[in-house]
């Protein structure tokens, strides 16, 4: 007889709870009996003679009332994996799916050492699709919900098993849906502290964060001040202006037309936890392997894995930017620094890093770490002797700030003219701004900018 047992790693969090993880083997439509259970694993015995059995899981989160939402109870992963019983009934062989042009991404199959008769499954839930409990759970998600448009990039929220940050978004552009490579590119965006969350089901306060680097300015006279690609007057504090301006990245991921996924780890404070250690790589897989087992990418396609890795920071984000790097220098190909808080005093690093990949780009944007910026840019170009087109830091100087240098920015400070000195300004321009670029909401972003000029 044929023994299967069914493994699961991170079983019992709070995602994953033993109540919720209906696990089961098929044959014929009929479900088999158990031969065992504990948390996590699930054992089988496959009759003699069986000739074909299908592994269906299920994973369910429940959480209680949270605030005015109430009683949640949603499926985080779902997988299906057929099996051919061969070599006379003593060996499982994973039967090919149509989506994947293989076995299903989330699902390992092997033959246990040692063991005659019996095969090991596990099912990869590092990573669970949390959508619906963060749209429900966040504020300003209607907000998103309302200005997110048709055929822009999709958002996907990722519950991480295995650690912190327990939420990631993923920023998925129809460019993925078929990219021309196995390898799927990413880049990993750490954005300034944020609240402290403990818990998925809890209030989170700051989808506005998000909504701030995804979603695109909003053309209106009257729409708040922090949806805008302009300062204006904030009556509530005091006529000076809220100093935010969206960035745009989900049109500027989409008018790239580049097949890369931005993921956003969301920090607890400013603890990103595993997002900036040596395991970036992995997790970013991860993500992906979540993504195109959920036919988000890769339609249709087989033999998916993470291709290029680019991280990216902004403000206080730059400390986490460069610890990603430092600790994934032989991974990372490309580096988006948003006047990057860090970025001086890693410019050795980074300096070295870049010279030793012939595949290396380096984009920066520049307020507080203007000369910083410079500096590494000459460095590079003073050793290659020359230009060299894989780094910029942009502007190169405060006289790009200076009235007529950029109708961009003179769009953004029309109304405060007597603050165009004011860096605490630019620092917002860095996030959002092109060079030289004319306004209006679809200006030409830096990163959209930056991604068309990418190697991904």
């Amino acid at each position: 007889m044929l023994k299967l047992r069914v493994t699961w790693p991170n079983a019992g969090h709070a995602l994953l709870p033993e109540a919720g993880a209906d696990v089961r083997l098929e044959a014929g439509g009929t479900p088999l009996p158990l031969a065992s259970m504990s948390p996590g694993v699930r054992e089988f015995d496959i009759p003699d003679g069986t000739a074909r059995v299908v592994l269906k899981a299920m994973f369910t989160a429940s959480f209680g009332p949270v605030g005015r939402v109430g009683a949640m109870s949603h499926p985080v992963l779902q997988v299906e994996q057929p099996y051919e019983i061969v070599a006379g009934g003593t060996m499982l062989e994973a039967a090919n799916i149509p989506a994947y042009v293989k076995g299903h991404p989330l699902v390992d199959t092997k033959v246990m050492a040692n063991v005659n008769g019996a095969a090991l499954v596990q099912i990869r839930t590092e990573f669970v699709n949390i959508t619906p409990f963060w749209m429900a759970y966040a504020a300003s998600a209607s907000e998103y919900v309302a200005e997110h448009q048709p055929g822009d990039p999709e958002l996907v929220a990722l519950g991480y098993t295995g650690g912190k940050p327990l939420i990631w978004f993923a920023t998925v552009p129809a460019a993925c849906a078929a990219p021309p490579a196995s390898g799927v590119g990413c880049i990993v965006f750490f954005r300034p502290e944020s609240y402290v969350y403990t818990r998925i089901d809890e209030a989170h306060h700051e989808m506005f964060g998000l909504n701030r680097y995804l979603l695109k300015p909003v053309d209106e006279p009257h729409a708040d001040v922090w949806r805008r690609d302009v300062f204006r007057p904030n009556p509530a504090e005091g006529n000076h202006p809220f100093v935010h301006l969206r960035a745009g990245f989900e049109d500027a991921l989409a008018r790239s037309q580049k097949p890369v996924v931005i993921l956003h780890p969301w920090p607890s404070g400013s603890d990103f936890g595993a997002a900036i250690g040596a395991s970036l790589p992995a997790l970013a897989g991860g993500a992906l392997r979540l993504l195109w087992a959920e036919q988000r990418l890769a339609r249709n396609r087989g033999a998916i894995q993470l291709g290029r890795l680019g991280v990216a920071g902004y403000s206080a984000g730059g400390l986490s930017l460069w610890a990603a790097l430092a600790g994934n220098r032989q991974r990372v190909s490309e580096v988006y620094a948003f006047d990057a808080r860090g970025t001086s005093s890693n410019a050795p690093a980074a300096i070295q890093w870049f010279n030793a990949r012939s595949d290396a780009v380096l984009r920066m944007t520049g307020a507080y770490q203007l000369t910083a910026n410079e500096g590494i840019r000459i460095s590079i170009e003073k050793l290659a002797g020359g230009p060299v087109a894989r780094v910029t830091a942009t502007p190169p100087d405060s006289k790009a700030y200076e009235a007529g240098s950029n109708p961009l920015w003179d769009h953004v400070i029309a109304a405060y003219p007597h603050s165009r000195e004011r860096k605490d300004y630019w620092h917002q321009f860095a996030i959002f701004g092109g060079y030289v670029a004319m306004p209006g909401p679809f200006a030409l972003t830096f990163l959209q900018q930056f991604l068309q000029e990418s190697l991904f």
